[in-house]
């Protein structure tokens, strides 16, 4: 299929892309103020990365200019990280590696503790994705893992020894992940791991090279990497065009749902009992349970480039918007509630609101999202729902606290202030590609 709109952003850059720079620097061990030899060096996320040799100094070439995290890695040493920005030969501060200090307990707790192989497969799931991408991947060196499960807790956690060699055969990677902590909690219904990343490309005949460049372009469409290129070269809410349809999103707590607490406890209490009052009770606290956390609408309004990205004083760096100012709950008389038949009134005034990104990708962007332009009525009569094919790839962008950076690669330099939700929270490790990935024009004509 063709995708005119990536071949612009691809010549827009190109030149930024073209030119590559060479990082050097000098690795020491904090207890003797020696050199390390054979310690590993990389960009996480991407390909580039080299060993240091018997004076501890490293070099890595052809390195393209934008923001990256350097990461040093060696056996029972802590693992060292820093922000860098790349936009000429980059030499880097003398890197100070200390050395780890494994307590007794955590020792018993990883060595003498064996955890059963459905929490080994739990954590895989999690890992690397159930996508047809994650389904493909492999892990050669699984005793590497040390996981660790708390029954009172009801959590499941893990961190590697050393680096963790996944086989991505979909597309056409080896991954060496360094996993520093993972968890997977019942009660909290949270799973969030930290770890770092350097992609090999493995080495296939033409017709696996073929069909890994088509996987990846189709891991690449639809991406947060991609929508956010998409909006600095302009290229989002193009009617009739494939691309990024984007407007706002507006949440409101639904002050009828109760506490997540209370509802499960009432769920436990009538669970199991049969008399007719019990068995109301347990329906009623059920449907409870099935409401939404949120009373929910999209805007109708498709908004531009401008007023989702604005260049920063910070050289390179653009920092994503959302307006917080309206709130768009306030704009239907009736809103439509999923699970639920028809349509609620809903009047708050003085009710908490947040606003996030609503972002989908689709084949063909309407001219209009609903009906709702037709009305003469200052307030729309009920709520506009996206259909599932705007549903399929949609995905929520929120900001935590103050701004959320990004590149001209499409790179966010400061993640742990982004939130997002839906479509790519499901994107998993079986999914990532590397952060200087660019589709080649080959792909663009199919």
């Amino acid at each position: 299929m063709k995708r005119s709109f990536l071949i612009l952003f691809f010549l827009a850059v190109s030149n930024l892309a073209l030119a590559q720079f060479t990082i050097t620097g000098k690795v020491l061990n904090a207890a003797d103020n020696k050199p390390l030899e054979n310690a590993t060096v990389f960009l996480n996320k991407t390909n580039y990365g080299a060993k240091t040799d018997q004076q501890g100094n490293f070099t890595i070439s052809n390195v393209p200019p934008g923001h990256y995290e350097l990461v040093v890695s060696m056996m029972s040493f802590k693992v060292y990280n820093v922000a860098l920005a790349v936009k000429a030969d980059t030499k880097v501060p003398t890197v100070i590696m200390e050395e780890k200090s494994t307590s007794l307990n955590e020792v018993k707790i990883t060595v003498a503790k064996k955890v059963e192989s459905k929490y080994m497969e739990m954590f895989k799931r999690e890992l690397l994705g159930t996508s047809k991408f994650g389904r493909q991947c492999h892990i050669l060196n699984p005793k590497v893992i040390q996981l660790n499960f708390d029954p009172k807790e009801n959590k499941l956690t893990a961190y590697t020894s050393d680096f963790m060699v996944i086989e991505n055969k979909a597309l056409g990677y080896r991954l060496k992940y360094l996993l520093e902590d993972f968890e997977r909690n019942e009660k909290t219904e949270l799973i969030s791991y930290v770890g770092y990343v350097l992609f090999e490309t493995m080495e296939g005949n033409e017709q696996q090279r073929q069909e890994w460049n088509e996987n990846r372009l189709e891991a690449y469409t639809g991406s947060l990497q991609h929508f956010l290129r998409s909006v600095l070269g302009n290229n989002i809410n193009k009617e009739g065009e494939s691309g990024f349809v984007v407007a706002t999103d507006t949440r409101s707590p639904n002050m009828s749902r109760l506490a997540d607490t209370l509802i499960k406890e009432k769920i436990r209490l009538y669970s199991g009992k049969y008399s007719k009052i019990d068995k109301d009770s347990l329906f009623f606290w059920t449907s409870m349970f099935q409401q939404p956390r949120y009373i929910e609408v999209v805007d109708t309004t498709k908004l531009i480039a401008k007023e989702i990205a604005q260049l920063t004083d910070q050289n390179g760096l653009y920092a994503l918007r959302i307006n917080n100012d309206i709130n768009y709950i306030k704009k239907w008389i009736y809103i439509k509630v999923p699970g639920k038949k028809g349509s609620i009134s809903f009047t708050c005034d003085t009710c908490e609101f947040k606003n996030s990104l609503y972002v989908t990708y689709i084949k063909n962007i309407p001219a209009r999202l609903g009906n709702g332009y037709k009305m003469p009525s200052p307030r729309f009569k009920e709520s506009f729902t996206p259909s599932p094919e705007l549903d399929k790839m949609a995905s929520l962008i929120s900001i935590y606290d103050g701004h959320v950076l990004f590149d001209w690669n499409g790179v966010v330099v400061n993640p742990m202030s982004l939130k997002v939700e839906r479509y790519w929270a499901t994107q998993r490790l079986g999914d990532l590609l590397p952060i200087d990935y660019m589709p080649t024009t080959e792909s663009y004509a199919k």
